[in-house]
Formats: structure tokens, C-alpha cells, sequence
């Protein structure tokens, strides 16, 4: 990856507005896939669980959309920019279509796993205000827990299983990090809030380098070889 020019490339305002249409645009596709993940789900707790999950996602998004237009974003064109980052993570779930429960859970962990923890290098970037804002959505709402007990007597009881969901879990983090990859290439200033002003490839390798490192630890707690 290259390190970017242009104007705005360093322009903290700019690299402000994108991660909060980031963050925005996290929230909703986390509620459409933690929903979606509630509609499958063959036990009626487990439903009920991940449905109220998904109702937590959108809890700070008002928050983030009123700091957002205080900073001088428009109201469509901020709705624009959370448009932008929503069809690259849509992308990134036609990608990934699960071929059962024990898949589908794993993509959502592993896979927004990965968004999350780059939002949070992002997010770190930030002051004030804008950055308190941008944080509260970033906050474990319990959806790693909860699968790590859903999925570990399984995997335990099954190696078969193990076997499959350790290959799907490196295909899902190899869209994730292609993913993340793409926002920084696409957004400059959101390299620059999590690798610092003026960054380096090196910089971004060393990004790259703690996202793979998260991954192989949600893996390890499924007892998944990353």
C-alpha cells in the first residue's frame, strides 16, 4: 500500500467525518447480520439473545449521526459516506454465504471481529469528544462470550466439525483483512488515524500484523487452529 497524497489526505476533520461514517455504518450491518443470525438460530433463547444484541447495535447510532453533523457534515452527505462504507461491508458478506448454524456463527465473530477491531485502531486515532462518540458502539456487547459457549461443546465433541469451522474461520479472515485493506486504501484518512500522520508501509504492516493477532486469539478461544 502506498502512502496517499492529495488534498484533505491529512486533514484530521476528514479522517473524523469518515470514521464516524464508519462506525455508523458498522452499527447497521452488525444489526442486519446480528437480526439475520437471530432469524436462524434453532433455539428460542438463542433468538431471543442475539435479537437483543442486534437492538443494542443501533442504540449509539443517533449519537454519532448528531456529533457528526456538529462537525459540519451535511445530513445527505454523511448519509452518503455511511452509504459507501455499507456496500463494502455488504460485499464482504456476499462473500461468505454459511452453509449452516455453527458457519454462520463463526463468520459473524470472526468476520466483524476483524471490523471491529480496525475500528478501534481508527477510533484511537481520535480526540475529544469525537473520539468518546466513536467508542461507545466499539464496546463488547457480549456476542464473543456467547458464541465461544455456544460453539465449544460442539467443536469439543465433534472434530469434524473442528476441521471445518478452522478452514471457514481462515477464509472469513481472509475477506476481513482484504476488507479492511480496501477502507484504508479507498479512505486515506483512516490509515492515517490508525497508523499515524505521514505513515508508512511499514506502519500498515504492523496494523495488519495486531489485527491478525486479535484473530488468532478469537480463534484460540474456539479452540480453532488460525
Amino acid at each position: 500500500m502506498s502512502q496517499p497524497a492529495g488534498p484533505g489526505a491529512h486533514d484530521p476533520s476528514v479522517g473524523a467525518l469518515d470514521a464516524l461514517a464508519l462506525v455508523a455504518a458498522s452499527e447497521l450491518a452488525n444489526f442486519a447480520r446480528l437480526a439475520d443470525d437471530a432469524a436462524h438460530a434453532p433455539e428460542l433463547r438463542t433468538r431471543i439473545a442475539l435479537s437483543r444484541m442486534a437492538a443494542g447495535e443501533l442504540a449509539s447510532l443517533e449519537a454519532v449521526e448528531t456529533h457528526a453533523h456538529a462537525l459540519g457534515a451535511g445530513a445527505e452527505d454523511f448519509d452518503d459516506s455511511i452509504w459507501t462504507f455499507r456496500e463494502l461491508l455488504s460485499e464482504f458478506d456476499a462473500r461468505l454465504v454459511p452453509r449452516d448454524w455453527w458457519e454462520r456463527l463463526v463468520k459473524t465473530y470472526i468476520g466483524y471481529g476483524i471490523v471491529l477491531d480496525l475500528q478501534r485502531e481508527i477510533v484511537n486515532g481520535l480526540t475529544g469528544q469525537t473520539r468518546e462518540v466513536a467508542a461507545v458502539p466499539l464496546a463488547d456487547n457480549g456476542h464473543g462470550d456467547f458464541v465461544v459457549a455456544t460453539l465449544e461443546p460442539v467443536i469439543s465433541a465433534e472434530p469434524q466439525v473442528a476441521a471445518r469451522l478452522a478452514l471457514w474461520g481462515r477464509r472469513v479472515v481472509g475477506e476481513g483483512l482484504g476488507i479492511t485493506a480496501r477502507l484504508l486504501a479507498v479512505h486515506p484518512g483512516l490509515a492515517t488515524l490508525a497508523a499515524g500522520p505521514g505513515w508508512t508501509v511499514e506502519q500498515v504492516t504492523a496494523l495488519t500484523g495486531r489485527l491478525t493477532g486479535e484473530h488468532a486469539r478469537r480463534m484460540k478461544r474456539l479452540n480453532l487452529t488460525a
